[in-house]
């Protein structure tokens, strides 16, 4: 090991000791975040996990610190974990570049890709600049327009035996009804058609209170998308 390795690994410690001695005095102070980043650098991962929660306990809207536990835990594949701390980073600080990059990825990886498209655009309000950002927006709109051609073939389909419609004669049979999902419920979102949504959602949720509360969901992102099509925020 290098004299610089060593020096750096003595600041390190050293930090970590100054720190931890301010916590132990004010355990409410946003300190924790710094000490959970020289824990990290340190690879002193699960002691970084524990300070972060205790810490966010005092100061839950340190986007820091709620980053750095996101990125802990997807790096140890938490996916669930590590995609509500990058929702709740977003909802604090909407213009976090890096929190909406990690959170499209893992909407990416589970399909949901008008989610990880919407999450993107809306980071790309605050960066019109980064071409990257428009690149990866570019290829999932195409992987969008792809789904969207499978489903409307799979829409006009029997679910028994695959045959278009055309070349059967229509019935009352129940062989002959549409395929209903969240995800044709998302393109008709991401297509600015509400009411075929609406109706759609109807369709899934038999019961009252989830169908209530995706109905609200889709009017708040109803509104959202108007507000922001009006140069406005989604708070005004």
């Amino acid at each position: 090991m290098s004299g610089n390795e060593n020096r750096n690994d003595y600041e390190l410690a050293e930090m970590e000791k100054k720190y931890e001695e301010i916590l132990l005095e004010k355990p409410e102070s946003n300190s924790f975040s710094l000490l959970a980043q020289i824990l990290y650098t340190q690879g002193k991962t699960d002691k970084a996990i524990g300070v972060l929660i205790r810490g966010l306990g005092y100061n839950k809207n340190n986007v820091t610190a709620r980053f750095l536990l996101g990125k802990i835990y997807y790096e140890r594949w938490m996916i669930d974990q590590a995609k509500r701390e990058m929702e709740k980073v977003l909802e604090i600080a909407p213009d976090n570049l890096e929190a909406a990059k990690l959170l499209y990825q893992i909407y990416r990886s589970e399909d949901k890709l008008v989610k990880a498209l919407e999450t993107l655009s809306a980071a790309y309000t605050f960066h019109s600049g980064d071409e990257n950002v428009l690149h990866e927006m570019q290829d999932i709109k195409k992987e969008i327009s792809k789904m969207e051609g499978q489903l409307s073939k799979q829409v006009f389909e029997t679910p028994v035996d695959s045959r278009k419609i055309k070349d059967i004669e229509t019935d009352s049979s129940s062989n002959n009804e549409e395929v209903y999902t969240e995800t044709m419920a998302d393109l008709y979102i991401q297509q600015g058609q509400y009411d075929k949504a609406r109706a759609v959602l109807e369709k899934i949720f038999t019961n009252e209170d989830d169908r209530n509360l995706a109905i609200e969901k889709l009017e708040k992102t109803k509104l959202n998308k108007i507000n922001l099509a009006a140069g406005l925020s989604s708070k005004e």
